[in-house]
């Protein structure tokens, strides 16, 4: 019998290294998706610090300029955790895209090995029934053989 050769094993080997490739653009995407929410994380620090300073200063002429430049900072501050927010959103629907495309290349792959595993189920049947035949074959020559030799002698 021929040696078992899936005939979709190339499509398979295919299939895995554009799964590997959709593992690491979705590893991309959420490290791309991380360092944006440390940035808004960090700018969230920030704020508050910043808000904090403001509670604390004390009346004199020094302290208020600070206060006015400190107050008028923070809406520069909040555009920009506007804008890192939306920065955050699109990020996120790219790991979302990533991950769906994973999922699509994942169960690609899935599928095929399940082909292959049922082929390969096949081949061992297909080699097993052959071998069996011939045992049957040789058990039934060696069974005639001796009906012949004891019906002669």
């Amino acid at each position: 019998m021929q040696a078992f050769s899936f005939r979709l094993q190339t499509k398979l080997k295919v299939s895995n290294i554009y799964e590997d490739m959709a593992k690491d653009q979705l590893r991309v995407q959420l490290s791309s998706r991380d360092t944006i929410a440390d940035q808004l994380q960090s700018l969230n620090r920030q704020v508050s610090i910043l808000e904090q300073s403001i509670r604390l200063m004390k009346n004199g002429t020094d302290t208020y300029k600070r206060m006015v430049l400190s107050r008028e900072y923070l809406p520069v501050l909040n555009e920009r955790k506007t804008n890192i927010i939306q920065q955050l959103d699109k990020a996120e629907k790219r790991v979302d895209k990533a991950r769906d495309h994973l999922l699509a290349r994942a169960r690609e792959t899935n599928t095929l090995e399940k082909l292959r595993e049922r082929d390969w189920s096949n081949y061992i049947y297909e080699c097993t029934r052959e071998e069996q035949k011939q045992i049957d074959e040789a058990a039934l020559a060696g069974f005639y053989r001796n009906r012949s030799q004891t019906a002669v002698g």
